[in-house]
């Protein structure tokens, strides 16, 4: 061993030590000029200040990656990338899809940092050609696989992270976070006529006659979740939502009886709260304005929005306590948590406190969240596969497959929501691309999510959707990623 350290060191990676790992992990580093180093079962390189020079073959798979440019919005190709970059995949914002701080090459050469420590200097260096130059400060270490089975090789990377970070893979779980679930969302957009109109639709009157429409077609019951709407905008403006996460008593009279209508009607009750945002006219920002923490850069380099983040030096588990006790007293077992796109690392405190605090409410309360990252997979019960626009612009369906690849593969032992077939540009959908969508969830680990109602696109599409649910409800109901070597 001594004499590799000393190879390696005269070969310019610096001062990296090795540990071992399991034998599913087989690697041969390389020099820049693409010499073996040695092959074996060592693969974990700790990091001691240098960086090290790896030989890859683009597209590069970058799974943390989900921020996009206009023109690549709504497909996949952001992810898969060919030209040069710096990453640091712990600092990224999480738009929308951000998954594990790893990259696998076209030709299955797999790298994943596996620690927070010295995150703030972890970085992925692509020269746009041939090298990869990563970043290892002092305290990170580093997953390399040059085998060539990046899948193989992720799962021995999850298999090593899960015990490293505690994540015990669920085996059983409460009987309805495998139910199918119906979320107000995308109806509330096809029913809008103006901008912003959707988020006034949601009432009591419009989950009742949701809720009529899904038993009138004959579907199994499952989980009902309110999206976007149901609280209150205290200054007018919807942005003033963010933070006051209390039911607008105009749009529901008595949100406990609109539980328990759901709960009457066969269903399980279900809330969307986009808790990392706060706007300094919300509710929350009055009662404890040491809430406010950074605001979200606007559009232009020398202006802000008018949301900021949660503090992260304020105590947002007892904000979180006080938010998720509030609606489950009311009945609700299940919250649809919208992280909002903020700097991961920045996310991840919040992640955790808002997850230990429903936990400790109720260890069955269902968590679902939309970042399937492996260090944030202990503060998770289920991932959802994310926004998705059936709209010929984009290759959406390369984004279907893209999501779908990252919450299964990032997110080991979790469940996972197949995310509102049909999709969120409910303007581009047709019963064509309706049933194409649906057709890609099949077989898939997961539970089926419908969000707008399927008879807008014809009698097919409510009769194949119908079929799809019900070979679920009959199936054997596995929602949870295996992607991880099991003992």
């Amino acid at each position: 061993m001594s004499s590799r350290r000393n190879f390696l060191k005269k070969a310019g990676l610096g001062s990296l030590a090795m540990a071992s790992v399991s034998s599913h992990a087989i690697t041969e580093l390389t020099n820049l000029n693409g010499q073996a180093f040695f092959q074996n079962k060592e693969t974990i390189l700790k990091g001691e200040g240098k960086q090290i020079h790896i030989k890859v073959t683009a597209p590069l798979f970058c799974p943390y990656h989900s921020l996009s440019t206009p023109a690549e919005k709504g497909g996949n190709s952001y992810y898969y990338l060919s030209t040069p970059f710096t990453h640091n995949p712990f600092t990224l914002e999480a738009s929308g899809m951000s998954g594990s701080p790893v990259i696998k090459d076209a030709k299955g050469k797999f790298i994943g940092f596996m620690t927070m420590h010295g995150f703030e200097n972890s970085t992925y260096s692509y020269d746009g050609k041939k090298t990869l130059t990563i970043n290892v400060p002092e305290g990170q270490e580093l997953f390399l696989d040059e085998s060539g089975n990046g899948d193989e090789a992720w799962k021995a990377y999850n298999t090593i992270m899960m015990k490293r970070l505690n994540i015990n893979p669920y085996k059983q779980i409460p009987k309805f976070w495998q139910d199918v679930e119906y979320c107000t969302w995308s109806e509330q957009k096809y029913l809008s006529t103006k901008r912003h109109e959707h988020f006034h639709l949601l009432t009591h009157d419009f989950v009742k006659k949701y809720l009529d429409k899904i038993i009138e077609y004959g579907y199994p019951k499952g989980k009902m979740t309110l999206d976007h709407g149901w609280g209150m905008f205290p200054d007018g403006s919807v942005n003033s939502g963010f933070g006051s996460w209390v039911p607008n008593p105009e749009k529901f009279p008595n949100f406990r009886k609109t539980m328990d209508m759901i709960n009457e009607k066969g269903f399980t009750p279900g809330l969307w709260i986009g808790f990392p945002k706060i706007h300094k006219n919300s509710l929350a920002a009055q009662q404890y304005p040491e809430l406010l923490g950074n605001f979200i850069q606007g559009s232009k380099a020398d202006r802000k929005d008018d949301i900021q983040w949660l503090n992260g030096k304020s105590d947002i588990f007892e904000y979180a306590t006080e938010v998720i006790s509030r609606f489950y007293n009311m009945g609700v077992m299940k919250f649809k948590i919208d992280m909002s796109y903020n700097t991961k690392s920045d996310m991840l405190d919040i992640h955790k406190a808002l997850y230990k605090a429903a936990k400790l409410i109720d260890k069955n309360i269902e968590m679902e969240f939309h970042v399937p990252d492996i260090f944030f997979t202990k503060y998770v019960d289920v991932v959802r596969t994310n926004d998705v626009w059936l709209n010929d612009k984009y290759n959406w369906k390369g984004r279907v497959k893209t999501h779908y690849e990252i919450c299964y593969k990032s997110a080991p032992g979790r469940g996972i929501n197949l995310d509102h077939i049909g999709g969120n540009d409910t303007g581009a959908i047709t019963e064509k691309k309706f049933l194409e969508h649906l057709e890609m969830y099949k077989n898939k680990k997961g539970y089926p999510l419908v969000s707008v109602l399927p008879h807008h696109f014809g009698k097919k599409c409510v009769e194949k959707t119908g079929a799809y649910l019900w070979d679920y409800e009959k199936g054997a109901k596995n929602i949870l990623s295996d992607f991880y070597h099991q003992e």
